[in-house]
């Protein structure tokens, strides 16, 4: 990874520096990762409720039956589509 050692300054108002805290810790980043990714126009996405991991280690368990592999396709759409990061747009 490269070093970062260049700054970019940007004022804020209180609520806004707020609101960009709260959402940064939702996707589980600090807030200038979370701002680095926005820039660049990355959509981070918000960490999934333990409920959802908990849900696909069950489906994990659903190998011996003999339609797993469209529960895992199905359990790999569902990951990519809340857990992974995306681009905007």
């Amino acid at each position: 990874m490269k070093e970062k050692r260049n700054s970019i300054y940007v004022r804020v108002t209180p609520a806004e520096k707020a609101q960009i805290a709260r959402k940064a810790r939702k996707c589980g980043l600090s807030v200038s990762e979370y701002i680095r990714q926005r820039c660049l126009g990355y959509a981070p996405r918000e960490v999934p409720p333990e409920a959802y991991y908990t849900l696909c280690r069950k489906l994990e368990d659903v190998k011996n039956d003999s339609n797993a592999d469209a529960v895992l396709a199905a359990m790999d759409e569902l990951r990519q589509t809340l857990v992974e990061p995306g681009r905007d747009g």
